[in-house]
C-alpha cells in the first residue's frame, strides 16, 4: 500500500491510500489521483503514474508538460522512498509518499543517550542470527500457524544476507523484519480479538530485542556521519582553493590541469553527502545545501535547469552578485515586474506547450525588459530581439508593411521554437549553454563545441557542459556575462516578497 498526503493543490490536506499496483496521476477523469481542471493548471491530463515493480514503487513522466520533480528534482522514471516529496509540475501541486508498514520514529537525544549507555555495557556484539531466531520464537509460541510460518521464512532470509556476506552482520535485520510485522498484521488482523492481542504481544517483544539491534546501529551511523562530514568539509576546502586559482589563470594548459583536479574533488565530495543521504537523508540535505542564501538560490534555478553544479565559480557567483545588485537598484524594477507579470501567463503558455523551463523565459526580461517595442542598433526587434532572418526563420511576417516580431504572442511562440531547437542541438541537460547560445548565436557556440571536440575526449557530455566552459574561459566575455544577467532576473522574481513586489499590479494597456 502506498500512501499519498496532498500538501499543496487542488487535494491539499486529503490523504489517500491505494493498493492497485499502477496508478495514474493526471487531471483526466480516468486517473486514479485525479487534480483539477481550473486550479492545477500545471497537472497535464495524463501526467504520471506510480509503479509497483519487485517490491519497489517508481513514479514515471508520461510525456507531461510541466515535468514530475522528486524532492526538487526533475525526473522522468524514480525509486519511490518514504517520505519523499512528489510534485506533480514545476510550480504544481506537491504530495508527500508514505508506505504502509510499521514506522520507527527518530530516537529523541534522551533516548539516543539511553541506548547508548545500553550498548556501552554490553559484553558482546549483537548476531543477527541470534536477534532473528529469538524473535521467531516469540512469534511462534504467541500466534497461530501462518505467524510462525512467516517468521521461519523471516530467519532464513537473515541466514541468506549473512551467507552472501560471508557470515557477517548484514545490516538488514530490521527491514526484514519490518516487512515481517506487516505481513504478520495483515494475516491475523482480520482474525479474533483475543488472538490479535496474542500477536500483537509478541510483535512488541520482537520490538524490544529489534530497539537493541537499533542501538548498536545508532552508535556505528553516528561515527560514520561524522566521519563523512568531517571528508566533505575538507574537500570543500580544497575545491575552494582550486577555483580561486582557476579564477586568476590564464593559461590554457594549467587550467586544463586545474579542471581535471577540480572534477576529482568535486566527485569525492558529492560521493560522501551520496554516502551520508544513506546514513542519515536530513543530515545529507543539510550539508548539500550549505552556503548563503545566493548559494541556495543558484542551486533551486539550475535544478530547474538542469545544470547542477557541485560547484559554481565564484566569479559567477560575483558577477551574478553584481546584477542582482544592478536589478535592486534600478528605479523602474517596480515598472519592469509589473510589465513581467502582464505578459507572464502568455509566456508560460507557449514555454509550456514545448515543455521548456520558465527560468528560461527571463531571458525577456535580460534583453528589454519585456518591452516588445524595443529595437537594438544591430537590427533586432520585439520583446525577444530576434534578428529578421531568425524571425522569419520561425514563420514570422518581417518586412516594410508588417513585423510581426513586435507582436508579444507571435514573437513569443517564435522564440520559444528558437530555444527548444538550441536545446534540441546541444542537448535538453544544456539549458544554460542554450541561453548562451540565443545571446551569442548558436553559430559561435558551435564553434567552441568544434574546437574542444577536436581534442582528446573532446565529444564526451562533461567537455561540452556549460560549467566546464566557463571555467576554461572558452565562451566569449559577453556570453560569460550574460547567463548570470538572466538568472539575477530569475532570483529577483523567486523572491518577489523579500524585494517588496509581491501584490504589485500588472501594468495596464
Amino acid at each position: 500500500m502506498i500512501r499519498l498526503k496532498h500538501l499543496s493543490g487542488s487535494l491539499q490536506g486529503r490523504t489517500a491510500e491505494l493498493v492497485k499496483p499502477v496508478l495514474r496521476i493526471g487531471r483526466a477523469p480516468d486517473c486514479d489521483v485525479q487534480f483539477d481542471q481550473v486550479r492545477d493548471p500545471k497537472v497535464s491530463n495524463h501526467h504520471a503514474e506510480l509503479l509497483l515493480e519487485e517490491g519497489n514503487w517508481f513514479v514515471v513522466d508520461t510525456a507531461s508538460t510541466n515535468g514530475t520533480l522528486i524532492n526538487g528534482r526533475r525526473v522522468t522514471k524514480h525509486r519511490l522512498a518514504s517520505g519523499d516529496k512528489l510534485q506533480i509540475g514545476s510550480g504544481g501541486p506537491v504530495l508527500q509518499i508514505h508506505f504502509d508498514g510499521i514506522l520507527l520514529e527518530e530516537p529523541s537525544f534522551k533516548t539516543e543517550a539511553i541506548l547508548l549507555q545500553d550498548v556501552s555495557q554490553q559484553p558482546r556484539a549483537i548476531d543477527d542470527s541470534e536477534e532473528i531466531s529469538a524473535i521467531s520464537d516469540h512469534l511462534k509460541a504467541s500466534a497461530d500457524t501462518q505467524t510462525a510460518r512467516l517468521a521461519e521464512l523471516a530467519a532464513k532470509k537473515v541466514a541468506l544476507e549473512r551467507a552472501k556476506t560471508g557470515g557477517q552482520s548484514s545490516g538488514k535485520t530490521m527491514f526484514i523484519m519490518a516487512e515481517t510485522m506487516r505481513q504478520v498484521q495483515h494475516s491475523t488482523k482480520a482474525k479474533t480479538k483475543k488472538r490479535w492481542v496474542k500477536v500483537v504481544a509478541a510483535v512488541t517483544a520482537a520490538a524490544v530485542i529489534v530497539v537493541g539491534v537499533m542501538s548498536v546501529v545508532i552508535v556505528q551511523q553516528r561515527r560514520q556521519i561524522a566521519k563523512l562530514v568531517q571528508t566533505k568539509n575538507k574537500l570543500d576546502k580544497e575545491i575552494q582553493q582550486v577555483q580561486q586559482a582557476m579564477d586568476s589563470e590564464t593559461d590554457a594548459e594549467k587550467l586544463d590541469q586545474l579542471e581535471r583536479r577540480l572534477a576529482q574533488l568535486t566527485g569525492n565530495a558529492q560521493q560522501a553527502i551520496d554516502e551520508l543521504g544513506k546514513a542519515d537523508k536530513t543530515k545529507a540535505a543539510e550539508v548539500a545545501n550549505a552556503g548563503d542564501q545566493m548559494d541556495r538560490d543558484i542551486r533551486k534555478i539550475l535544478a530547474n535547469f538542469d545544470a547542477k553544479t557541485y560547484a559554481v565559480p565564484p566569479v559567477f557567483k560575483e558577477r551574478l552578485q553584481f546584477h542582482l545588485d544592478e536589478l535592486l537598484h534600478a528605479g523602474n524594477l517596480k515598472y519592469i515586474y509589473r510589465r513581467k507579470q502582464k505578459y507572464w501567463p502568455m509566456i508560460l503558455k507557449e514555454f509550456g506547450a514545448l515543455g521548456l523551463p520558465e527560468e528560461m523565459a527571463f531571458i525577456a526580461w535580460a534583453e528589454t525588459q519585456f518591452d516588445p517595442t524595443a529595437r537594438s542598433k544591430a537590427g533586432a526587434a520585439g520583446m525577444w530581439q530576434l534578428g529578421a532572418d531568425t524571425a522569419r526563420r520561425y514563420n514570422l511576417r518581417v518586412d516594410a508593411q508588417v513585423d510581426e516580431r513586435f507582436d508579444p504572442p507571435k514573437a513569443t511562440r517564435a522564440a520559444s521554437r528558437y530555444l527548444a531547437n538550441l536545446l534540441a542541438e546541444f542537448g535538453e541537460d544544456s539549458f544554460m549553454l542554450a541561453m548562451a547560445s540565443y545571446n551569442r548565436g548558436e553559430s559561435g557556440v558551435r564553434r567552441v563545441l568544434h574546437q574542444i571536440a577536436s581534442e582528446p575526449g573532446g565529444f564526451k557530455k562533461e567537455r561540452r557542459d556549460f560549467w566546464h566552459l566557463y571555467r576554461l574561459k572558452k565562451l566569449p566575455e559577453e556570453t560569460r556575462e550574460y547567463v548570470p544577467k538572466v538568472i539575477a532576473a530569475a532570483v529577483v522574481s523567486m523572491n518577489a516578497q523579500k524585494y517588496g513586489l509581491e501584490g504589485t499590479k500588472e501594468e495596464s494597456d
